[in-house]
């Protein structure tokens, strides 16, 4: 465990940012094509995903600088989160923009199924809170006749 603990605190971010490959392979495992092959889900089953990135779309394999936000990355996202909201998948995103300085993420705002469940931060200490309180969202039952 420390071996571990260690290794993640000395990471640090580099490189550019693609948030689609994150919410394609979250989708991806949430079905029962490939690449995945997931089980069939029982009835009532809800499906989420939960988008957490610390940047703004950069790069991609086509499009983007790596250092600048790149429109046309966005919208590659933007018709993901489409495709996957219609395949009835709820997805929660969560931005982490520490000390505010890249400004609000328009993209995951757009791609999170309703503004309550769009998460702006700018600390890394909110993480936490942020995760609990969907984990809540997620589990609270709703008995109705």
């Amino acid at each position: 465990w420390t071996t571990l603990s260690n290794q993640i605190n000395s990471m640090t971010a580099n490189g550019s940012t693609n948030q689609t490959i994150g919410l394609a392979h979250g989708w991806q495992t949430l079905t029962n094509a490939g690449p995945y092959s997931a089980p069939a889900l029982p009835a009532n089953t809800s499906r989420y995903i939960i988008e957490i990135s610390d940047g703004l779309n950069t790069q991609d394999r086509w499009y983007g600088d790596g250092s600048n936000e790149s429109s046309p990355v966005d919208t590659r996202m933007s018709d993901a989160c489409t495709n996957a909201k219609a395949a009835g998948i709820t997805i929660y995103t969560i931005f982490v923009d520490l000390n505010g300085t890249q400004g609000n993420s328009t993209v995951l705002q757009n791609c999170a199924t309703g503004s309550s469940k769009y998460f702006d931060l700018t600390t890394s200490g909110a993480i936490i809170t942020t995760l609990n309180s969907i984990g809540q969202q997620i589990t609270s039952l709703r008995v109705s006749n």
